[in-house]
C-alpha cells in the first residue's frame, strides 16, 4: 500500500536576487540559494503530520512542489502513489491546497461566489458543484456569512473560506500552509479543533500541515519532521524525537522525613545523574521536592525504592517530559 505522501531525495535551488554592485560586475554570475535538500518524508493514510521549522526553512517550497505547483530540480514526490511531475493531473484530483493567502480571493465576491468560481476552476458538473458548495459552507460555518463580499470578511471568515475552497473538491489528502496563521487565539484554537476532531477524526483525511506555531505542532500532530535551512534535522513522534536526542528522563518527587544525608546518597547512585531541590517546606514535617534526572538506562522505581528503605515517605512522582520549544531548540543547536 502506497503512503498518501512520499518523498525521494527531494532538493530545490532558486537563484538569488542580485544587488546593483553584482549586477554591474558579476553580470553573468548566478548565486543559488538551497531551499530543500534530500528531503525523505513518508506520511501514512489517515495522519496529522506536521512540518515544523522557522521562516525560510523551506515549508512552502515543499507543500508546494507536493501540490505540483513547482518543479523539484531533483527527486522524487508522490501522492498516493502517484508521481507529482509525471502524474501530476491524477495527483491534484487527490489533494486540497489550502493557503493562507487573501489575494487569492476575488475580495467584490461574496465567499459563495468564490466557491462557485474555484468549483468551475476544479471542472466540477454545476449540479454537484452547488450541492459541494452548501456542504462546505456548512462544514466551515460559513451558513450566516456565505453571501457577504470577501472584503467584508473578518480574518478568521477568509481562513475557513480557503479551508473550503481546500475541500470543495473533497480531497484524500489536505495540504495545509501556516492555516492560522495571524488567527486570534480563540479563532486559531477552534481551528485545530475542527482539523484534528473532524476532517482526521471523523472524515479520515490525511493532513499535511506546515507551520513554525510550536504549541500547535505539539497540540495537533501525530508525528512531526523538524526542517531547517532547507534539510530535515529530525522526524518521528515526539517520544522518538526525544530517544534520538538522548534527552535524560526527569522526575519531580515529593517526600517527607527525608534528611540531607539522604538527599546527598540518593545524588551518588548508579543511575542518578543530577538531584535538584525544586522546593522546602519545614511547616510540613520537612516536605521536600526534588528534581531527579537519571540516565536513558535508569529506572525512577530503584529510586523510590531505596528512598522508602531509608525510612523516607514518597508523596508522589510525576514524569517531566521536555516541551517541543525545548527539543525544537536542541536540534537547531545542532
Amino acid at each position: 500500500m502506497p503512503y498518501a505522501i512520499e518523498t525521494v531525495n527531494i532538493s530545490k535551488t532558486f537563484n538569488q536576487v542580485k544587488g546593483y554592485r553584482d549586477i554591474v560586475l558579476h553580470p553573468f554570475r548566478k548565486k543559488r540559494i538551497i531551499a530543500l535538500k534530500d528531503i525523505n518524508i513518508q506520511v501514512n493514510k489517515g495522519e496529522l503530520f506536521c512540518l515544523l521549522g522557522p521562516n525560510g526553512a523551506g515549508k512552502t517550497t515543499l507543500i508546494k512542489i507536493l501540490a505540483s505547483l513547482i518543479l523539484p530540480d531533483k527527486g522524487k514526490a508522490y501522492i498516493n502513489g502517484y508521481d507529482v511531475v509525471k502524474d501530476w493531473k491524477h495527483a491534484k484530483k487527490l489533494i486540497g491546497y489550502i493557503v493562507n493567502d487573501e489575494r487569492s480571493f476575488y475580495w467584490r465576491l461574496t465567499g459563495r461566489q468564490n466557491l462557485n468560481f474555484f468549483a468551475i476552476l476544479n471542472n466540477l458538473p454545476s449540479s454537484k458543484a452547488q450541492r459541494r458548495i452548501n456542504e462546505v459552507i456548512d462544514l466551515t460555518g460559513l451558513r450566516g456569512v456565505a453571501d457577504k463580499m470577501f472584503k467584508d470578511y473578518s480574518t478568521g471568515m477568509k481562513q475557513r473560506l480557503a479551508i473550503a475552497r481546500g475541500l470543495i473538491t473533497d480531497p484524500q489528502i489536505l495540504l495545509m500552509d501556516e492555516p492560522t496563521k495571524s488567527l486570534d487565539p480563540l479563532t486559531a484554537q477552534n481551528l485545530r479543533k475542527f482539523i484534528k476532531k473532524k476532517l482526521v477524526g471523523k472524515d479520515k483525511k490525511t493532513v499535511f500541515l506546515a507551520t513554525h506555531n510550536l504549541a500547535e505542532a505539539e497540540e495537533l500532530c501525530d508525528r512531526i519532521a523538524i526542517i531547517n535551512h532547507g534539510k530535515i534535522k529530525a522526524c518521528g513522534t515526539l517520544a522518538e524525537i526525544r530517544a534520538l536526542l538522548g534527552i535524560r528522563k526527569r522526575y519531580f518527587i515529593e517526600l517527607k522525613n527525608i534528611t540531607d544525608s539522604l538527599v546527598n546518597k540518593l545524588k551518588d547512585l548508579p543511575s542518578v545523574d543530577k538531584v535538584l531541590c525544586k522546593q522546602f517546606d519545614p511547616s510540613l514535617n520537612n516536605q521536600l521536592k526534588l528534581e531527579i534526572t537519571i540516565d536513558e538506562n535508569g529506572d525512577i522505581s530503584k529510586v523510590i525504592e531505596y528512598i522508602i528503605s531509608s525510612g523516607g515517605r514518597v508523596l508522589s512522582c510525576c514524569p517531566h517530559k521536555p516541551p517541543l520549544i525545548e527539543i525544537f531548540s536542541q536540534i537547531l543547536k545542532r
